[in-house]
């Protein structure tokens, strides 16, 4: 049986019986041209894949943090009063959180009020 050593041997004498001994130090080159660029695309393809890894475990992590967002906004935590008052024309200026809610409380019972009227 013929081993790697002696096929190697045999693509040797091959190429520069093919090309000529003056062509086989441009092939040799361009073979570790081609060999250099594998390499490169390569390791350029397994950063992509890692990077698109880390985004994708990101992205898992921020759902239950958006999840428990949405469920403090729903249940009126997180709201920035003063935002709100000021969105329902309510002066917002040197009063408290409390003097606010209050105040939004009694415009939306009035204008519920008014509806129903």
């Amino acid at each position: 049986m013929i081993g790697t050593t002696e096929m190697i041997i045999i693509g040797i004498v091959a190429v520069v019986l093919l090309f000529g001994a003056s062509k086989v130090p441009q092939f040799a080159r361009s073979l570790g041209q081609a060999m250099g660029e594998f390499k490169k695309a390569k390791r350029e393809a397994e950063l992509s894949y890692k990077k698109l890894e880390e985004s994708i475990m990101d992205s898992e992590e921020e759902i239950p943090k958006a999840k428990v967002k949405a469920a403090a906004k729903a249940k009126g935590e997180g709201v920035n009063i003063k935002e709100v008052a000021a969105y329902m024309g309510i002066d917002t200026e040197g009063k408290t959180e409390d003097e606010l809610k209050e105040e939004i409380r009694a415009k939306l019972e009035t204008s519920s009020k008014s509806e129903k009227g």
